[in-house]
Protein backbone atom coordinates (compact mmCIF):
# COMPACT_ATOMS: atom_id res chain seq x y z
CA UNK A 1 0.00 0.00 0.00
CA UNK A 2 1.61 3.11 -1.09
CA UNK A 3 0.78 6.22 0.93
CA UNK A 4 0.96 9.85 0.29
CA UNK A 5 0.85 12.67 2.31
CA UNK A 6 0.51 16.60 1.39
CA UNK A 7 -1.32 20.00 2.73
CA UNK A 8 -3.60 21.77 0.43
CA UNK A 9 -6.07 24.36 0.15
CA UNK A 10 -9.21 23.13 1.06
CA UNK A 11 -11.33 26.11 0.18
CA UNK A 12 -13.84 26.14 2.73
CA UNK A 13 -14.58 29.58 5.30
CA UNK A 14 -14.46 31.91 1.86
CA UNK A 15 -17.21 34.47 2.79
CA UNK A 16 -15.44 34.34 6.50
CA UNK A 17 -12.17 35.14 5.31
CA UNK A 18 -13.82 38.58 3.29
CA UNK A 19 -15.69 39.09 6.52
CA UNK A 20 -12.44 39.60 8.74
CA UNK A 21 -10.76 40.83 5.41
CA UNK A 22 -12.69 43.92 5.09
CA UNK A 23 -13.33 44.26 9.25
CA UNK A 24 -9.50 44.81 9.09
CA UNK A 25 -9.64 47.17 6.54
CA UNK A 26 -12.57 49.06 8.40
CA UNK A 27 -10.74 49.26 11.73
CA UNK A 28 -6.99 50.09 10.04
CA UNK A 29 -8.68 52.89 8.15
CA UNK A 30 -10.68 54.45 12.01
CA UNK A 31 -7.50 53.57 13.60
CA UNK A 32 -5.26 55.85 10.87
CA UNK A 33 -7.65 58.47 10.28
CA UNK A 34 -7.88 58.81 14.51
CA UNK A 35 -4.57 59.12 15.03
CA UNK A 36 -3.82 61.24 11.70
CA UNK A 37 -6.75 64.04 12.61
CA UNK A 38 -6.69 64.98 15.98
CA UNK A 39 -4.70 67.82 15.41
CA UNK A 40 -7.23 70.00 13.72
CA UNK A 41 -9.61 72.06 15.94
CA UNK A 42 -12.75 70.31 15.16
CA UNK A 43 -11.33 66.76 14.75
CA UNK A 44 -13.40 64.68 12.33
CA UNK A 45 -12.77 61.72 14.96
CA UNK A 46 -12.59 62.03 18.60
CA UNK A 47 -9.54 60.77 20.39
CA UNK A 48 -11.81 58.11 22.54
CA UNK A 49 -12.45 56.27 19.33
CA UNK A 50 -9.15 55.11 18.97
CA UNK A 51 -9.57 53.31 22.31
CA UNK A 52 -11.79 51.62 20.74
CA UNK A 53 -10.54 50.83 17.20
CA UNK A 54 -7.43 49.95 17.83
CA UNK A 55 -8.30 46.70 20.06
CA UNK A 56 -11.01 46.19 17.08
CA UNK A 57 -7.98 46.30 14.36
CA UNK A 58 -5.63 44.06 16.55
CA UNK A 59 -8.74 41.34 17.07
CA UNK A 60 -9.91 41.43 13.40
CA UNK A 61 -5.64 40.90 11.95
CA UNK A 62 -5.92 37.93 14.38
CA UNK A 63 -8.92 36.76 13.49
CA UNK A 64 -8.08 36.86 9.63
CA UNK A 65 -4.87 35.26 9.94
CA UNK A 66 -6.77 32.41 11.92
CA UNK A 67 -9.04 31.48 8.93
CA UNK A 68 -6.74 31.54 6.68
CA UNK A 69 -4.71 29.07 8.53
CA UNK A 70 -7.76 26.58 8.97
CA UNK A 71 -7.79 26.81 4.86
CA UNK A 72 -4.95 24.96 5.43
CA UNK A 73 -5.38 21.49 5.54
CA UNK A 74 -3.07 18.06 5.39
CA UNK A 75 -4.60 14.72 3.87
CA UNK A 76 -2.88 11.44 3.67
CA UNK A 77 -4.28 9.12 1.30
CA UNK A 78 -3.07 5.27 1.09
CA UNK A 79 -3.55 3.49 -2.11
CA UNK A 80 -4.59 -0.28 -2.72
CA UNK A 81 -5.54 -2.33 -5.31
CA UNK A 82 -9.04 -1.58 -4.62
CA UNK A 83 -9.15 1.89 -4.41
CA UNK A 84 -7.86 4.64 -2.09
CA UNK A 85 -8.71 6.24 1.42
CA UNK A 86 -8.11 9.97 2.52
CA UNK A 87 -7.67 10.99 5.97
CA UNK A 88 -9.90 13.75 4.60
CA UNK A 89 -12.43 12.45 2.42
CA UNK A 90 -12.64 8.95 3.57
CA UNK A 91 -12.68 5.72 1.84
CA UNK A 92 -13.14 5.63 -2.33
CA UNK A 93 -13.10 2.20 -4.32
CA UNK A 94 -11.89 2.61 -7.82
CA UNK A 95 -15.16 1.27 -9.01
CA UNK A 96 -17.14 4.17 -7.44
CA UNK A 97 -15.10 7.00 -9.15
CA UNK A 98 -17.75 8.65 -11.72
CA UNK A 99 -15.02 11.49 -13.04
CA UNK A 100 -12.06 13.31 -12.27
CA UNK A 101 -11.43 17.17 -13.31
CA UNK A 102 -8.21 18.30 -13.47
CA UNK A 103 -6.87 21.44 -14.76
CA UNK A 104 -4.41 20.26 -17.09
CA UNK A 105 -3.43 23.42 -19.42
CA UNK A 106 -2.33 25.40 -16.63
CA UNK A 107 0.20 22.30 -15.01
CA UNK A 108 3.86 23.06 -16.17
CA UNK A 109 3.97 19.15 -15.66
CA UNK A 110 1.75 18.51 -18.16
CA UNK A 111 3.21 21.14 -20.53
CA UNK A 112 1.07 24.13 -19.36
CA UNK A 113 2.71 27.09 -18.40
CA UNK A 114 5.95 27.34 -16.83
CA UNK A 115 7.39 28.86 -14.28
CA UNK A 116 9.62 31.62 -15.99
CA UNK A 117 5.94 32.79 -17.35
CA UNK A 118 4.54 34.07 -13.99
CA UNK A 119 7.58 35.33 -13.20
CA UNK A 120 8.28 37.32 -16.25
CA UNK A 121 4.71 38.72 -16.53
CA UNK A 122 4.33 39.13 -13.04
CA UNK A 123 0.83 37.06 -12.60
CA UNK A 124 -0.17 35.47 -9.90
CA UNK A 125 0.85 31.83 -9.26
CA UNK A 126 -2.39 29.85 -9.61
CA UNK A 127 -4.28 27.76 -7.21
CA UNK A 128 -5.38 24.73 -9.30
CA UNK A 129 -8.35 22.77 -8.05
CA UNK A 130 -8.16 18.66 -8.48
CA UNK A 131 -11.94 16.90 -8.15
CA UNK A 132 -13.06 13.46 -8.18
CA UNK A 133 -16.65 12.77 -8.35
CA UNK A 134 -18.22 9.77 -7.09
CA UNK A 135 -21.13 7.60 -8.42
CA UNK A 136 -23.05 8.77 -5.21
CA UNK A 137 -22.52 12.74 -5.51
CA UNK A 138 -19.74 12.95 -3.51
CA UNK A 139 -17.03 15.18 -4.32
CA UNK A 140 -13.45 15.13 -3.41
CA UNK A 141 -11.66 18.59 -3.68
CA UNK A 142 -8.21 19.17 -3.56
CA UNK A 143 -6.73 23.25 -4.32
CA UNK A 144 -2.92 23.09 -4.58
CA UNK A 145 -0.24 25.45 -6.27
CA UNK A 146 2.28 23.90 -8.51
CA UNK A 147 5.44 25.87 -7.03
CA UNK A 148 4.14 26.12 -3.53
CA UNK A 149 2.69 28.67 -1.74
CA UNK A 150 0.25 30.00 1.25
CA UNK A 151 -0.96 25.61 1.38
CA UNK A 152 1.46 23.75 0.18
CA UNK A 153 5.10 23.39 -0.96
CA UNK A 154 6.68 22.54 -4.30
CA UNK A 155 7.19 18.96 -2.59
CA UNK A 156 3.61 18.38 -1.86
CA UNK A 157 2.60 19.42 -5.54
CA UNK A 158 5.05 16.52 -6.64
CA UNK A 159 3.41 14.16 -4.12
CA UNK A 160 -0.20 14.97 -4.49
CA UNK A 161 0.95 14.38 -8.91
CA UNK A 162 2.51 10.75 -7.94
CA UNK A 163 -1.21 10.47 -6.17
CA UNK A 164 -2.97 11.92 -9.32
CA UNK A 165 -0.86 9.80 -11.51
CA UNK A 166 -1.11 6.72 -9.87
CA UNK A 167 -4.79 7.25 -9.48
CA UNK A 168 -4.99 7.36 -13.11
CA UNK A 169 -2.67 4.62 -13.74
CA UNK A 170 -5.29 2.41 -12.16
CA UNK A 171 -8.58 3.74 -13.60
CA UNK A 172 -6.68 3.20 -17.13
CA UNK A 173 -5.65 -0.98 -16.43
CA UNK A 174 -9.67 -0.85 -14.96
CA UNK A 175 -11.45 0.53 -17.96
CA UNK A 176 -9.00 1.98 -20.80
CA UNK A 177 -6.01 -1.39 -21.09
CA UNK A 178 -7.25 -2.45 -24.46
CA UNK A 179 -7.05 1.30 -25.55
CA UNK A 180 -4.34 4.01 -26.70
CA UNK A 181 -3.35 6.03 -24.20
CA UNK A 182 -4.57 9.68 -23.80
CA UNK A 183 -2.62 13.01 -23.87
CA UNK A 184 -2.82 13.56 -20.40
CA UNK A 185 -1.81 10.87 -17.40
CA UNK A 186 -3.66 8.47 -19.55
CA UNK A 187 -6.98 8.93 -19.79
CA UNK A 188 -7.78 12.71 -19.25
CA UNK A 189 -9.15 14.53 -22.33
CA UNK A 190 -7.73 17.74 -23.59
CA UNK A 191 -9.86 19.40 -20.95
CA UNK A 192 -8.46 17.21 -18.20
CA UNK A 193 -11.61 15.69 -17.63
CA UNK A 194 -12.62 12.18 -17.18
CA UNK A 195 -16.17 10.40 -17.10
CA UNK A 196 -16.84 6.71 -16.20
CA UNK A 197 -18.59 5.24 -19.32
CA UNK A 198 -22.09 3.33 -18.96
Amino acid sequence: MKTYRFHFNNSQKSSTILFWFFSTLLTLSLTVLTIVLPSHPNPLFPTWLLLISLPLMLIAIYRLFKVVSERKSTDIVSLSEEGFTSSCFGSVLFLEIHSIRVPVREIGLLGGLQLDYYKKTEADMPYLEFSVTTRNGKTLKWILNEWGGLYNSKEEFSIFFNFLTALTNHLYLLYHAKEEYNRYLKILDEKGCWEKRG
